[in-house]
């Protein structure tokens, strides 16, 4: 298995596990390992590496994409403002990710 693909297993479980110790949480905001959505950043334009964050959202059960078993998590990189501090709670990222969700739909809409 080469490095990138061995890191994104360890980072890809360690988001499981943060969902299965914290079964009541929707969401979950955290720094990006080395290389992580590089390319998705890449596409938001001119940054600071350090305002990199990766919001997981857990799919909830009334979208038509909730698995049960697998409970998909979609992974949305995200840039903070410059010495911003965004709190790892439920109701501050839920409603960080609907506006991004409804923003997007307005664009391809």
């Amino acid at each position: 298995m080469s490095e990138q693909k061995a890191i994104a297993h360890v980072f890809g479980t360690s988001d499981k596990m943060f969902f299965e110790k914290n079964a009541d949480r929707m969401t979950h905001i955290r720094l990006p390992f080395k290389g992580e959505s590089d390319g998705e950043f890449f596409s938001l334009g001119e940054h600071n590496k350090t305002q990199r964050r990766i919001l997981l959202w857990r799919v909830p059960a009334d979208s038509p994409y909730y698995d049960p078993v697998r409970q998909p998590l979609m992974k949305i990189p995200f840039l903070a403002f410059i010495d911003e501090n965004i709190p790892d709670e439920d109701e501050v990222l839920i409603p960080l990710i609907e506006g991004i969700m409804q923003e997007q739909a307005a664009q391809h809409g």
